[in-house]
């Protein structure tokens, strides 16, 4: 399925419709995908090229992306968590009207191996990075797991991609970023950074902080993102040595 300008269009009109509830916290003032609709119309992208069969969200908070996801593809499931049951309890109440969108209170993680278990081709926003907890490890580690029983792709938010224009998040002095990646169990080869300058249908009117974010796929034929043009393959960096502890 490719995507067309009524998608686009589509896009543009659910997008901009959302209330930016997030802002009551949120350092870019909330939004959908942190207010960047660059990333909307790439989940797009992934969306119809690849054939998702579901989306689930790591993370919603007070549910700007998740109520964008579940109006934007109702006829998508849309799984998505939190650890706090007062977002999840905003986030339900704005979503009462979305009969395919799913929202519980949980470990991100438990989250991800139970949409791995019950759908073929899902795609994975991967943003719950916030407190002393930094789950998106784990989460990798269940996706990578995934690609020899069938795909999954995700997209990394808050994700270095080495542009000075876009921020990362880092936790005890690890950043998210492609070290990451490579310090995984079984990592992937490959990811793909959206590009800045790229033939973006639609301008982005976030002037605030804009995240980062990387695409991976697991499991899957990875050659229509070695072609999107808003697309960068990047190869994932060898894992660094371990240096013995002297004793």
């Amino acid at each position: 399925m490719a995507v067309t300008e009524s998608d686009v269009q589509r896009t543009f009109e659910v997008f901009y419709r959302v209330p930016r509830v997030g802002q009551i916290r949120l350092s870019d003032g909330g939004g959908p995908f942190g207010f960047d609709i660059h990333l909307a119309l790439l989940v797009d992208e992934l969306i119809g090229t690849l054939g998702c069969d579901a989306i689930c969200e790591t993370g919603c908070f007070v549910g700007d992306t998740t109520y964008y996801l579940a109006a934007r593809y109702p006829g998508l499931p849309v799984h998505s968590c939190d650890v706090d049951p007062r977002h999840v309890a905003v986030t339900r109440r704005r979503l009462a009207h979305h009969g395919n969108a799913t929202v519980t209170c949980r470990d991100s993680p438990r989250l991800v191996a139970e949409v791995l278990g019950r759908r073929t081709r899902p795609l994975f926003f991967l943003d719950a990075h916030w407190g002393a907890q930094w789950p998106l490890e784990q989460e990798l580690e269940l996706l990578a797991a995934c690609a020899a029983a069938g795909g999954a792709v995700a997209v990394v938010h808050d994700f270095d991609i080495g542009h000075p224009r876009f921020s990362y998040d880092s936790y005890d002095g690890r950043d998210c970023g492609p070290g990451l990646l490579a310090a995984l169990a079984h990592p992937p080869q490959v990811y793909f950074a959206p590009r800045p300058d790229g033939p973006w249908p639609l301008p982005c009117l976030q002037t605030g902080r804009r995240a980062g974010a990387a695409v991976i796929a697991f499991g899957l034929d990875d050659t229509p993102l070695r072609d999107h043009p808003l697309l960068d393959a990047r190869t994932v960096p060898a894992p660094e040595p371990t240096v013995p502890v002297a004793r």
